[in-house]
């Protein structure tokens, strides 16, 4: 898909624009697997486009990945598995991030949302657990144990970009 746009022209977004536009999209979920379908967006994004689709770091928690300032901002009304209630989604920022990104993305995007949405944040959690970029991120740090160290942008797009190959 990159090929057919130059990098440099291919929208990005906040963090916090990504999760409004995904819980509009999904409605509802728990924090837990808000953050993980961050995760996997920004991953396959950077995979698909050559560049991630949020500037921002993800952390690997102890649930897995994390964007910081999204957990910020719903942690007073979600924590882990309790749902984001609905009036907390900016429904108009959601159409506006659409209108601001290209058809492929948000094609792109509707497509991941089916890959992955239907899965529960346990699942997601899971999955994150097994897989390079959050593994690597922790090093020797025990799953259990609080841990903010970055994921590397870099080691996502190689690890999900092998997936493909792999196939």
């Amino acid at each position: 898909m990159a090929s057919e746009q130059h990098i440099a022209d291919i929208p990005r977004m906040t963090g916090h624009d990504l999760a409004h536009l995904v819980l509009s999209t999904c409605g509802p979920m728990p924090h837990l697997k808000l953050q993980k379908l961050l995760f996997y967006v920004d991953a396959w994004h950077s995979v698909f486009f050559d560049v991630p689709l949020v500037e921002e770091p993800f952390e690997a928690w102890v649930h897995g990945p994390v964007l910081r300032s999204v957990w910020s901002e719903f942690r007073d009304v979600s924590v882990l598995n309790n749902d984001i209630p609905a009036e907390r989604i900016d429904r108009k920022l959601a159409e506006r991030t659409k209108g601001s990104i290209t058809a492929d993305q948000l094609e792109f995007l509707g497509d991941l949302l089916e890959e992955y949405g239907g899965h529960t944040a346990y699942h997601l959690e899971n999955l994150t657990h097994s897989e390079a970029p959050w593994i690597e991120a922790r090093g020797g740090t025990p799953p259990y144990e609080a841990s903010n160290a970055r994921i590397s942008k870099e080691t996502t797009r190689r690890y999900y970009a092998s997936r493909i190959s792999s196939r």
